[in-house]
């Protein structure tokens, strides 16, 4: 059998449906599993060993010149590689238009979340076959059961696995005890204060570990050196894709992070991770992992340094090196 699963952004969110390709691999061992993803993101599917190929999408930069001969010239090797294919199943977990254009794209029948449970109400109309799973069910567990339902298996429900590996080059090379810091993130309202990243550090740095921070775009950049600037052992890596960043986060003796897509994929890669939420309800949203994950805070409540630091000693405390202040 012939899968391809659609989920194409953001990057969270294509981390939190990586499961899905395991429950696929434990249930139907013989299927060949694909992915369809936007160009930023198309690292992050191959980190799941039963995802053979992804097929990339730039719906983003697309957009900005539709009808130049470049966008058309990509759109239609897309719509042949995936036609080529002739694949027996595409599930829409993404339930965007645009998920929903692109896998009509592989010429046949889609699957996807019915109107009254779909992000786009109008993209349920490019659905042959449509799915009741409201978003209420938090994300990871919805995206387990749409390709469980579509495929006729059973999931257990408690335990979602990852099961990824980063293969690639880390950043730099890794030092000892580090401490990862996700800093940074799409919308300020979801950031935690400079002054708690530095106070935290220092008392990380105390107890002899020292921090590596990254970010993405000029104002990450000059976020990170400021928190960076005030520690004594932190330091910023350069910036770099999100196989060789994921390969870095692997090798970290434990990750902190605000709601933002590296905090989740510390947590999947099995990292003992803590998130700092405070405009995500964390009854919906919040970190999954294989290894120890805390996820504190939620809509309008701000952790403080004290809940962080005893957050971090609790998911490594299990660990062969525990973190303790």
């Amino acid at each position: 059998m012939k899968i391809l699963i659609v989920k194409s952004s953001s990057m969270g969110d294509i981390i939190h449906a990586l499961p899905v390709a395991h429950d696929i691999r434990k249930a139907l061992p013989d299927a060949q599993i694909d992915w369809l993803a936007e160009e930023s993101f198309q690292a992050i599917p191959t980190l799941a060993p039963a995802v053979r190929r992804v097929h990339v999408t730039a719906f983003r930069r697309w957009r900005k010149s539709i009808l130049s001969e470049r966008t058309r010239s990509e759109v239609s090797a897309l719509k042949a590689a995936m036609r080529g294919e002739h694949y027996d199943v595409v599930l829409d977990i993404q339930g965007l238009m645009r998920s929903a254009l692109a896998a009509k794209w592989a010429g046949v029948p889609v699957t996807g979340y019915s109107r009254s449970t779909v992000r786009e109400p109008l993209a349920s109309f490019a659905y042959a076959k449509t799915l009741d799973l409201p978003a209420s069910l938090g994300a990871v567990r919805r995206y387990r059961l749409a390709a469980a339902q579509t495929l006729g298996y059973e999931i257990d429900e408690t335990n979602p696995v990852f099961g990824l590996r980063a293969t690639a080059e880390p950043v730099a090379e890794p030092r000892s005890s580090t401490v990862a810091f996700a800093v940074n993130t799409s919308r300020d309202e979801k950031l935690w204060p400079e002054a708690n990243w530095i106070e935290f550090g220092r008392m990380l740095e105390r107890s002899g570990h020292p921090i590596d921070l990254y970010w993405g775009n000029a104002e990450e950049e000059a976020r990170v050196k400021r928190v960076a600037a005030a520690l004594s052992n932190a330091r910023v890596l350069p910036r770099a894709g999100l196989d060789r960043v994921a390969a870095s986060l692997a090798r970290a003796q434990a990750v902190v992070g605000v709601d933002t897509g590296l905090a989740h994929l510390a947590a999947a890669l099995g990292r003992p991770s803590v998130g700092i939420f405070v405009s995500t309800p964390i009854e919906v949203l919040h970190l999954v992992g294989d290894g120890p994950v805390e996820s504190l805070g939620g809509v309008n409540c701000m952790p403080s340094v004290e809940d962080v630091s005893a957050a971090l000693s609790r998911v490594t405390a299990g660990t062969g090196s525990p973190i303790s202040f």
